[in-house]
């Protein structure tokens, strides 16, 4: 055999049946991996939804299909042209509807998904009571040798200050007027005070 001839066969243009039949195979391998998508996000048996964020086979899966997305419009447009049968086009165009119905659920549930809403059933239960962990907290009750003593935590009972207006209890004079700094008189230039 020549090599003109080997040639003239390995460039033989494939016939419309055949890439009718290979674009419906494609099809149906892009149906299969949206089912199984769509069974992995929505279990179905009770359990929840799975983490987008850690579920390394539905992460594949949605990779799968997001690659495929640009290639079904090109696939839309080629069929709409007349490349492809009827029948092939109609299957495009279902696919590609469902395809990108199905990447929008995906966002949406990847900008929803909480880490509370994926692992609140995984999470263990509290191992210990609500008043074991906050005993350190509360104040103790007064005993009986706190009798005359300073109801103050802090010991600050001797520093009370006199309210507006109050006469200082020791000698019946009002209290002193607060000592004028640097700030207050910067703050009522601007004010005007």
């Amino acid at each position: 055999m020549s090599t003109a001839t080997m040639s003239s066969e390995t460039t033989r243009k494939p016939s419309r049946a055949e890439v009718d039949s290979k674009i419906l195979a494609d099809l149906a391998s892009v149906k299969e991996k949206m089912e199984l998508c769509d069974s992995m996000l929505h279990p179905g048996d009770g359990s929840p939804a799975p983490s987008l964020k850690n579920n390394e086979a539905l992460l594949g899966v949605i990779g799968f299909l997001e690659a495929c997305a640009p290639r079904m419009v090109t696939l839309v447009e080629a069929a709409a042209l007349g490349a492809l049968s009827e029948h092939v086009l109609e299957d495009c165009l279902e696919v590609n509807d469902r395809l990108q119905k199905l990447l929008a659920d995906i966002d949406t549930y990847a900008f929803t998904e909480t880490p509370a809403s994926t692992t609140a059933a995984a999470a263990p239960p509290p191992t210990t009571g609500l008043e074991d962990s906050v005993d350190d907290l509360l104040l103790d009750t007064p005993s009986s040798d706190a009798v005359g003593k300073s109801d103050d935590p802090f010991g600050n009972d001797t520093l009370k200050p006199a309210a507006a207006g109050d006469l200082n209890a020791s000698d019946g004079k009002m209290p002193a007027a607060p000592k004028v700094d640097d700030f207050d008189d910067f703050l009522s230039e601007r004010t005007g005070n």
